[in-house]
């Protein structure tokens, strides 16, 4: 090939990198609208733009919107991009709704812009007969929308052949659903909300019949097809044919993880028993509720072990180890002097720690996950000698050794961490200009958050996490950003638990979690196969497992928890490799780092066309020699035969 072949080849694959999607893409929304004597399925459009961007999202709504939607606009927009690894940087985002409806808001159709995302960022074949009605969360799973009847009635009148629903809501009977979409409405009422196209409740007078749940009705009535589905994954197939993940994978644990966390929960765990046997050389006997809550942690802490969940087990010694503590020092009788002692010298301890840790250098994600949590820790025990220096005239002895106790057991389990800040693993630029970055980054996101779940319980019921993103951004001025980074993450995983429970069902709580689990496990693995094994999110993750039978509301926060921690590599840079660190010593733009790369890959490519040629020419050259001198003797002997024949 002439190397001038080789430039235009280049050339062609560089400026395709730069192509931008033209095509408007379009999907069919499903909505309610008030018809003047309630409330009926209407259909609207959804049309989305790409254009060569930076990640910006655009609303443009007819009518006009309310702010829920453009919040979820967003935010199905940032889950698409995360759950499919999608390059959205560089484009900036158009959506487009049209309605007959006076207002469009809600999050119901945070389903349907995922969806649309997705299949124009990829450009997938679609079939536009196909509609959807949902919420999105976080993990890509369905959520819960009211309405749903009302919809599908509207999408049997304007061809639509098949609709895809949440799980669950199929099940759910006709008479059923309109008594909760005249609960819902009478909120919105006391809320004084408008009537919109998306919104989660809405009721209407019907005469069909109350026996028969919503996919009979759809089938018998609307000759429609539905099918429940519970990601977006199984949305997108649905809608193109195409899965874009493959089989899950099983999680591969990382080795050293394994055995240090064996050794941590053995160090926690054994610390219970000495502190039992403590307490039954001085002959404590403790109260009956306290022993049994004591043994059924120790039995929970068994279990877990037993199939090596080695976290869920340290978790639950710890809580036995506070409670055993504190009924030591209930005993001991504490006065508020030997207790000043005591608090004074864990101060000590914290304070070497930290200058141990200020030695410490991050390098790898599991190196920032072990700090982050090491220094949560110490953070919780600090707050505790500050509650005591400030109220301990005022605490009785009892809390004074609850205090003492719980503060005491956080700072073991602070230094217990510090094994895991010796884990290989990919390296990334983790210095301090890059973790303030992500604090600032994580606050915005978990405000933003914030923000978007009190649209729809409330402003009220939204403090508890507006404090403590003030805590986050107390450590960011205070230059401590791991405890930033880990407090701001934690926000946002409240507030999406809080998003992913609205409207949930009972009976399709199992399988939703379910899903969420599942969607932990694939981002585990995927960054297991790039070298970053997620600790903080494998070990929410089976804590998650652990407390899935007892407390489910709990169970769902912690695998949002290990969402959360399980990607914090999006936030930082790898460590550049030689190139890039010639280009950064010089100061070259990216640019003319690319004109070069690709004027060298040039030359090389020329240099490799020449002398592949001369070796062939060679090569060639070389057989024709071989070929005379084998030919040669074969020569002789015929030419000598011949003239001794004449001879004769």
């Amino acid at each position: 090939m002439r190397p001038v072949y080789w430039l235009i080849l280049m050339l062609f694959f560089s400026f395709s990198a730069f192509a931008v999607h033209n095509q408007p893409y379009h999907l069919k929304l499903l909505a309610v609208q008030e018809n003047g004597e309630g409330y009926e399925g209407s259909e609207a459009d959804l049309f989305l733009e790409l254009k060569q961007g930076s990640g910006r999202v655009f609303l443009d709504t007819y009518p006009i919107t309310k702010m829920d939607t453009q919040a979820s606009t967003r935010f199905a927009k940032e889950i698409a991009c995360s759950h499919f690894k999608l390059n959205c940087q560089k484009y900036d985002f158009i959506y487009t709704i049209k309605a007959s409806s006076n207002i469009i808001g809600g999050p119901s159709a945070g389903a349907a812009v995922a969806a649309l995302t997705t299949i124009a960022m990829l450009d997938l074949p679609q079939n536009e007969k196909v509609a959807i009605t949902g919420t999105i969360n976080s993990g890509a799973i369905i959520g819960p929308v009211g309405g749903v009847k009302q919809k599908l009635e509207a999408a049997s009148r304007n061809g639509i052949s098949t609709v895809l629903i949440p799980k669950g809501s199929g099940q759910q009977r006709v008479d059923e659903e309109e008594r909760e979409n005249e609960i819902e409405n009478e909120r919105e009422q006391e809320r004084k909300n408008d009537t919109d196209v998306q919104n989660n409740s809405q009721p209407l007078q019907t005469n069909a019949p109350n026996s028969t749940d919503l996919i009979n009705f759809s089938q018998q009535t609307l000759n429609l097809k539905i099918i429940e589905v519970m990601d977006l994954d199984e949305v997108i197939f649905q809608m193109t044919g195409v899965r874009l993940h493959q089989q899950q994978q099983t999680i591969v644990i990382d080795p050293a993880y394994q055995q240090t966390m064996q050794g941590l929960q053995q160090l926690i765990c054994s610390r219970s028993e000495k502190i039992e046997q403590e307490l039954a050389e001085k002959g404590v006997q403790l109260d009956s509720n306290v022993t049994e809550s004591i043994k059924a942690r120790k039995g929970r802490a068994l279990n877990a072990s037993t199939v090596q969940d080695y976290y869920s087990a340290a978790s639950f010694c710890f809580g036995n180890n506070i409670e055993l503590k504190s009924a030591y020092y209930q005993e001991e009788v504490l006065s508020n002097d030997a207790a000043r002692q005591l608090f004074a010298i864990l101060q000590q301890k914290v304070l070497a720690l930290e200058q141990k840790l200020a030695e410490e250098k991050i390098e790898t994600i599991g190196d920032l996950q072990a700090m982050m949590i090491v220094k949560e820790r110490l953070k919780e025990v600090h707050e505790a000698l500050k509650d005591f220096k400030d109220h301990a005239a005022a605490l009785a002895p009892e809390q004074t050794a609850a205090l003492l106790a719980y503060a005491e057991e956080r700072y073991f389990s602070a230094v217990s961490w510090t094994q895991f800040l010796s884990m290989d693993g990919k390296k990334y630029v983790l210095d301090r200009e890059h973790l303030k970055q992500s604090c600032q980054r994580k606050i915005a996101e978990s405000e933003e958050r914030i923000q978007y779940v009190g649209l729809f319980v409330g402003q009220d019921q939204v403090v508890a996490m507006e404090k403590k993103v003030g805590e986050a951004q107390k450590a960011l001025d205070a230059q401590e950003y791991e405890v930033c980074l880990s407090t701001a993450s934690q926000t946002k995983a409240e507030a999406n638990t809080i998003l992913s429970v609205l409207g949930l069902r009972e009976e399709v709580v199992n399988d939703f979690i379910d899903s969420k689990r599942k969607a932990v496990e694939r981002v585990i693995v995927e960054n297991t196969a790039d070298g970053i094994f997620p600790i903080m999110g494998y070990s929410y993750y089976q804590y998650a497992k652990a407390l899935k039978d007892q407390d489910k509301l709990t169970a769902l926060l912690y695998l949002e928890y290990a969402l959360e921690m399980s990607d914090l590599q999006i936030y930082f840079l790898e460590e550049p490799q030689f190139m890039e660190k010639v280009q950064a010593g010089f100061g070259l733009r990216r640019e003319w780092v690319l004109v070069g790369e690709g004027i060298l890959i040039g030359i090389i490519m020329t240099v490799l066309v020449i002398v592949g040629r001369k070796i062939v020419k060679g090569r060639i050259l070389r057989q024709k020699e071989e070929q005379k001198r084998l030919l040669k003797p074969v020569k002789t002997i015929i030419v000598g035969k011949a003239v001794k024949e004449k001879k004769k």
